[in-house]
């Protein structure tokens, strides 16, 4: 009966996600996770609190709580704000449906953000790719 249900779900999030508006709403809710996880992140590793990420920002601590728990869709210039308060650049960018880039995407002062499972170190703090190859 286990193996049903679960087919039977598999097969309601397959209906869900052929249908247009839904799969663009499932897009912008896992771009928005990536971006409040990476900032979750950066925040642990700065060790830096929500009262002080809004301090920063010149925002209340409960506007951040919104942000990060998807209470709000943030613009892209909050978006950049927020990099900009944990030293960070925002850079958006398009790819083909079911992409997973081969490279790194380097940001925050040389450390790097992978789209892969490779990690690899760079001297320089500026955003840039670099291959994995």
């Amino acid at each position: 009966m286990a193996k049903s249900m679960s087919t039977s779900l598999l097969d309601d999030l397959n209906d869900l996600i052929s249908d247009e508006s839904a799969r663009v709403e499932y897009k912008h809710e896992l771009a928005l996770s990536a971006f409040t996880n990476d900032v979750a992140r950066l925040m642990d590793e700065q060790k830096i609190s929500q009262s002080e990420l809004a301090r920063r920002l010149g925002v209340s601590r409960a506007r951040v709580s919104q942000l990060m728990r998807h209470k709000s869709s943030p613009t892209l210039r909050t978006m950049v704000a927020v990099g900009n308060a944990l030293g960070c650049d925002v850079t958006p960018g398009v790819a083909p449906c079911g992409f997973r880039p081969a490279r790194l995407f380097v940001a925050a002062g040389g450390k790097t953000v992978t789209g892969s499972d490779k990690e690899s170190s760079v001297e320089q703090s500026d955003a840039r790719a670099v291959s994995t190859n």
